[in-house]
């Protein structure tokens, strides 16, 4: 009895470590081009908002807050799709109203589907804003090994512009 225990543990836990095909996502983020901190607000939609949180992925159901730090080095994503065809503007549009960044020295950038206000490129109509990176990620889900193959769309914060 013990063997058989043991043997289907075996071929229980080989079997479900069995690599899967790439899954593929598209991601836009927000990445703090500057020396110093910066605060993100993001005014989500209605359909996607959720008190002071926000459905911050179509793939899976999850939250995030609507005010965060924008990290520097990657960046710190403010959506995630499956729609892979789908353009970083047209995604920011579809799922905020608008958002707002403060940078440490108080200087406020704002951007909404009409405007830009102190910032000359506008994340919601530049496609040309965004910067394209193309990240590979090794992922463990249900004790199974896949691959996952990033789109990212990542709209720099930066002194030089």
């Amino acid at each position: 009895m013990k063997k058989l225990i043991y043997l289907l543990s075996i071929l229980f836990l080989t079997e479900s470590c069995q690599e899967k095909p790439t899954e593929y996502q598209l991601r836009i983020l927000v990445r703090n081009g500057t020396d110093s901190a910066m605060t993100v607000k993001v005014y989500p939609k209605k359909e996607y908002a959720k008190t002071t949180m926000y459905s911050y992925s179509d793939i899976f159901m999850i939250y995030k807050d609507t005010t965060f730090e924008a990290e520097t080095r990657l960046g710190t994503e403010i959506y995630i799709t499956d729609q892979m065809e789908t353009e970083p503007q047209k995604l920011a549009e579809r799922v905020f109203d608008s958002i707002k960044i403060r940078e440490a020295s108080g200087k406020v950038l704002v951007f909404s589907p009409q405007k830009a206000v102190n910032y000359p490129y506008n994340l919601f109509t530049d496609k040309s804003a965004w910067l394209h990176e193309k990240n590979y990620f090794n992922q463990v889900k249900m004790w199974r090994k896949y691959d996952l193959e990033s789109d990212d769309y990542i709209f720099e914060i930066s002194n030089k512009n």
